[in-house]
């Protein structure tokens, strides 16, 4: 029984000893048996090194064995085997019930305790206590005693959750700790031991449960020798701190067992034997850590740096890198390459997809994730509608799988279906006869109905049967097998590997295989850790979530040639040529340590002051990420680039780590390459040709460089004839070539498209017209295609405009029945109306506003509003002598007025102009009918001149052209446009003093409703809007200067022209919308569909567009531009307007 130490700093050849000692004892025949312990995750590439170096015969000498392996060997042989070991999986459904059960008498826990994240750090916080082989009796005194109660209170609930969880587990269970304790006590039985020698190699650590098992093979075995990565002969600061702790730890073991101890094997040789003919690497190993350090003066090559602009930058340049080392040296192989990082679930997704691009054949050595798989989306939405019902989330989240035997197709009906209905769970087995969205056509509306029910009733048939029995289950094992039965019976199984077979992916179908046997252990786990229990179907999922989230995929290299993706903790160094470390910024590489998780650094402090080391705090997680970071280095056998990022994928700006500057100290001459745009790149060289997909890629850009007339390299003229020639993407070549010459131009329609379109006779809505010559494109989609947004259960903002319109519309019509005196009405009155109109309306067309306390909050607010707006409306009327005369008055079609018919230039044909005016007043005088326009808005609106001039007002006007057009038909006499205006519907927020007095509220309130928009400039038929008028109106934008005039609020000069009008002025903006309307009309027949939005300041209609996306409009692209509309004066605007000198479509191209 004797011990021996091996040190040896990085890449010194610590295990190349071990290989050569066992070596030579194989020559041996008579010698017993040799087991080489290992770390679980270097398991497999340390068998198939015993299988390289000591050839086939070492299959019958040499055990390569982790701990694990090892414990389950012992209890095999001498029995303590037969107890049913728990997987991680089973200990998360064990603390999920647990923590179901004990919630209620937690404290400091209590709020998180069914929390996924709180409960698995609750049993990884179980293990590390049962690892490091925790005094409990000592802790619980400890904490009994301790003043500090945020320290009691946390502790108290650890030793709760703790107690319940060992005494649940126990009850039919071990974990692996219980069985490597079993082991420590069998293992002087095991024969297979006696005489046997046991090498140690790549741990840095142990646990205490660990220390014990290796003190008990010391006792038992020949020989133990053991490799530590550790400088003996240097101080170099606390970056080997964990190996001396380790190597203190095990000598103090051997002193207490009595074991032997032999002279240690030092391997210090001035270049390590990894490092032998690279002088940077061994410079970079030994100087990095060390303080003063000394400076590598010679030229680098085989230490490299890159700056990269993102993290695809990066992942690309390293793609680049490997295949052209691949390329330039012939003994280079992919299994030769590792890539590392600090954070690899960052980068994976990219490493992938890059490298698939580059026909890099990769590995990557990380336990995958299962939850995130189709076929467990499927199960916890099976288990979801067991619980919930067909609720909208659990339904689509199993739907949306396609494992079920539903199509797509029926899929995205009933999806559509459920969303525009707001339908729950409860409708489920009804027949539904809701109206379906955006259909007119009643045959087809009937149809679509048809089939959307006949989708629910096979839903029903494949569902209801399964969450009848689930729920009248009596225990976790029929409630399993219950659903496991619905997965065969409905074929879930085969669809999903029929599904992954059509992918073609050798390495993805693995991984789903293993899926499909992660989700058969959930369920063996459930029967047997679970069985009996009586769970209800809300815990029983939650532990099935959580299973599904600690439960991870482990694969192994499917073939031996591959690059190997993993993180710094997992990689190991013997056979890495070359290493890539990405990351490597501030923070991740080495990553910062935070005090987090259930134990504090306070926690650890004050257990320490009580005489307990039992955690590990963050200064020695520090020293570890350090440690790490010496190793990563010390990894490479010919070269090391390490890699970072100078911003994020979104653009935040990312310093470098501390490693790059101390990198750039060692190495003085280390050149750093950086990201260069392509924008300054020359054509490629022979170095761009790579992979087929990459160097097709790269041909794209060149196929750009000569499109735009740049000088390109002789050479991929060839490559592209080669390309030319390759049946796989002669399409492609055709398609890129196309794509070179695509502009998102819209040519105009054909005159027979315009006519399908449109149809033969144009009816249109002035805000269409005004929608048209925002953007033409725009208007095309919306109103040539009609498409549409899907319709979802919502209430929108037309929706409540809709509404509002129509409930003040009501409340005039019955005042007028009623006979009511409008400036009489009081608030009572008017909050009485109001509820029942609005209760009415919503009964009748949108009962959306009942189906959730959302909507009905919704409901009272268009309320408050509509109050508040019939008030201001009734004072504002009160204020003057003009009479509501009409409430919604409609012209076109079937309506009271006909519709306004203009003649579209140069075609000899008419287009007709739809609407609805809201309120016309009418104040009679000297004769006359002095007319006033009130159009309701939702949101505040003003009249521009500028805006009618280029076309995009022309709702107000059009409305008075109308009405006096057509006044002869509705009364007698002259009219006379008296004011065109709007008033928002609002409840404002009024700033003020809690001093204020009821009628000063009112005050602001009429100030912050005045009408806006044009006005005559009449004295009298301004007072007639407000008798109250001297210097200032709250009715309307205008008041009365010292001479009488009639002036805007502001009595601005440019302001007063543009709203403040003549008659004569009023007839010339009504002649010049006509002749912008006929304008308008011209385009729209002629087919205009330019992609040519407005541009006015940084006001643009794309802002809210929503389809951007169609367009693909980009202001940076040569060929997109937008119509901007230049600055004019009021001045210059009349004259333009009153010489019919159209802005409509007029503008400067501008970027």
């Amino acid at each position: 029984m004797s011990l021996k130490m091996i040190y040896g700093r990085g890449g010194s050849g610590k295990t190349k000893h071990i290989f050569d000692e066992i070596k030579n004892q194989m020559k041996d025949e008579k010698k017993d048996r040799i087991i080489l312990l290992v770390p679980e995750q270097y398991s497999f590439r340390a068998e198939q090194k015993v299988l390289k170096e000591l050839g086939q015969s070492s299959v019958f000498k040499v055990s390569v064995l982790s701990f694990n392996t090892l414990v389950k060997m012992i209890l095999t042989t001498v029995g303590g085997a037969t107890h049913r070991l728990i997987s991680d999986t089973g200990k998360t459904m064990l603390m999920t019930k647990v923590m179901g059960e004990i919630k209620e008498d937690l404290t400091l826990f209590k709020s998180v305790a069914s929390k996924p994240s709180f409960i698995e750090m609750a049993k990884n916080l179980v293990d590390e206590m049962k690892r490091y082989d925790l005094d409990f009796d000592e802790l619980e005194i400890v904490i009994d005693e301790t003043e500090d109660q945020e320290l009691k209170q946390k502790f108290q609930d650890i030793l709760r959750f703790y107690h319940a969880y060992e005494e649940e587990i126990h009850k039919g269970f071990v974990d692996q700790i219980d069985e490597v304790n079993f082991a420590i006590d069998k293992v002087n039985e095991a024969d297979f031991l006696t005489g046997a020698e046991i090498y140690i190699d790549e741990f840095n650590d142990f646990s205490v449960v660990q220390l014990k098992f290796i003190e008990s093979l010391m006792r038992k075995v020949k020989r133990v020798i053991i490799t530590l990565t550790l400088d003996k002969s240097k101080v170099t600061g606390d970056v080997f701190q964990i190996t001396k702790d380790t190597e203190s730890q095990i000598y103090k073991l051997a002193e207490i067992s009595g074991i032997s101890i032999e002279k240690p094997l030092i391997i210090d040789d001035e270049t390590p034997l990894r490092f032998q003919g690279h002088s940077e690497l061994t410079h970079l190993e030994s100087q990095y850590f060390t303080y003063p350090n000394e400076v590598y003066e010679e030229k680098v090559g085989a230490v490299q740096l890159y700056k990269a602009q993102n993290t695809y930058d990066e992942v690309e340049k390293l793609a680049l890198h490997i295949k052209r080392s691949i390329r330039e040296d012939e003994t280079l192989r992919y299994r030769d390459l590792a890539v590392l990082c600090r954070n690899i679930d960052n980068y994976e997704s990219i490493l992938l997809s890059v490298f698939r691009e580059h026909e890099i054949p990769v590995f990557l050595d990380k336990r995958r994730d299962l939850d995130a798989s189709t076929l467990s989306q499927y199960l916890l939405g099976l288990i979801e509608i067991c619980i919930q019902g067909f609720t909208y989330d659990a339904l689509f989240k199993l739907l949306k799988t396609g494992l079920s035997p539903l199509s797509f197709n029926e899929v995205d009906v009933i999806e559509n279906y459920m969303l525009a209905n707001g339908i729950k769970a409860g409708s489920f087995g009804k027949h539904w006869v809701y109206p379906y969205p955006n259909i007119r056509d009643e045959n087809l509306k009937v149809a679509y109905l048809e089939k959307t029910n006949i989708i629910r009733e096979k839903i029903e048939e494949l569902y209801s049967p399964i969450i009848k029995n689930v729920k009248e289950a009596e225990n976790v094992e029929q409630i399993t097998r219950l659903l496991y039965e619905h997965l065969e019976l409905t074929g879930v199984f085969e669809k999903a590997i029929a599904i992954i077979n059509e992918i073609n992916d050798l390495e993805i179908a693995k991984e789903h295989e293993e899926v499909a046997k992660g989700i058969n252990e959930i369920f063996d786990h459930l029967v047997e850790v679970l069985g009996e229990e009586k769970l209800s179907l809300d815990v029983y999922g939650d532990i099935v979530k959580q299973a599904m989230i600690s439960l991870k995929i482990a694969l192994i290299p499917l073939t031996l040639d591959q690059v190997i993706l993993g993180d710094v903790t997992r990689v190991k160094s013997d056979h890495i040529k070359g290493l890539y470390i990405l990351g490597v910024n501030d923070g991740i590489f080495p990553k910062t340590v935070s005090d987090e998780g259930l134990i504090t650094d306070r926690d650890i402090s004050k257990l320490k002051e009580k005489g307990l080391e039992i955690f590990i705090d963050s200064k020695t997680r520090s020293i570890y990420e350090q440690f790490l970071v010496y190793t990563a280095f010390s990894i490479p056998h010919d070269y090391i680039r390490v890699s970072y990022v100078s911003s994020d994928m979104d653009g935040r700006s990312q310093r470098p780590s501390l490693v790059i500057g101390r990198l750039k100290k060692l190495f003085p001459k280390l050149i750093e390459e950086a990201y260069q745009s392509p924008m300054d790149e020359r054509s490629g060289t022979l170095a761009k040709v790579e992979g087929k997909k990459s160097t097709f890629n790269e041909l794209v850009k060149e196929m750009r460089r000569n499109y735009q007339g740049e000088q390109v390299n002789p050479l991929w003229g060839e490559v592209y004839d080669w390309f030319k020639n390759d049946e796989g993407y002669q399409e492609r070549l055709e398609i890129s070539k196309e794509g070179l010459e695509y502009t998102n131009f819209a040519m105009n329609l054909s005159n027979s498209s315009v006519k399908a379109l449109y149809g033969d006779e144009l009816y249109l809505s002035v805000s269409r017209l005004e929608r048209f010559t925002a953007c033409p494109f725009a208007y095309y989609i919306e109103y040539g295609l009609k498409a549409k947004d899907r319709v979802m259960h919502e209430i929108t903002a037309p929706d409540v405009g809709t509404l509002m319109h129509d409930v003040i519309d009501q409340f005039t019509e019955d005042l007028k029945g009623m006979e009511n005196d409008t400036t009489t009405l009081d608030k009572a009155f008017i909050q009485g109306e109001v509820s029942r109109l609005v209760d009415e309306a919503i009964k009748n067309t949108n009962t959306i506003y009942n189906s959730s306390k959302r909507f009905q909050h919704m409901g009272e607010k268009v309320k408050r509003i509509l109050n508040r707006s019939i008030e201001t409306i009734t004072a504002q009327i009160s204020k003057g002598s003009f009479v509501p005369m009409f409430n919604e008055l409609g012209f076109g079609k079937g309506e009271k007025l006909p519709a306004l018919s203009i003649e579209i230039p140069d075609t000899g044909e008419d287009a007709f102009l739809r609407g609805r005016i809201d309120r016309i007043d009418v104040m009679e005088m000297d004769g006359k009918s002095y007319i006033r326009i009130i159009d309701y808005k939702s949101s505040a609106k003003d009249v521009s001149l500028k805006d009618v001039f280029y076309g995009l007002q022309l709702q107000l006007l059009v409305y008075l052209d109308v009405i006096m057009k057509n006044w002869d038909s509705i009364l007698e006499g002259e009219a006379v446009p008296g004011a065109v205006l709007y008033f928002r519907m609002d409840d404002p927020m009024i700033k003020g003093s809690s001093a204020m007095t009821d009628e000063e509220i009112e005050r602001k309130v009429l100030e912050s409703l005045r009408l806006k928009g044009l006005l005559l400039n009449d004295a009298r038929v301004i007072k007639s809007m407000d008798k109250d008028i001297e210097e200032y109106s709250l009715i309307i934008p205008a008041k009365l200067n010292k001479a009488g005039e009639v002036v805007s609020s502001s009595n601005r000069s440019d302001k007063n022209k543009e709203i403040i009008l003549s008659e004569g002025e009023f007839d010339t903006l009504r002649e010049y919308v006509r002749e912008s309307i006929g304008v308008i009309l011209k385009e729209l027949f002629n087919g205009n569909i330019s992609i040519i939005p407005y541009k006015d300041k940084e006001k643009i209609p794309c802002t809210y567009c929503t389809y951007k996306s169609i367009c693909q409009f980009e202001p940076k692209i040569a060929s997109n531009h937008y119509r901007s509309l230049k600055p004019v004066s009021i001045d210059d605007l009349w004259e333009n307007m009153q010489k019919k000198k159209g802005g409509v479509f007029v503008g400067n191209p501008v970027d």
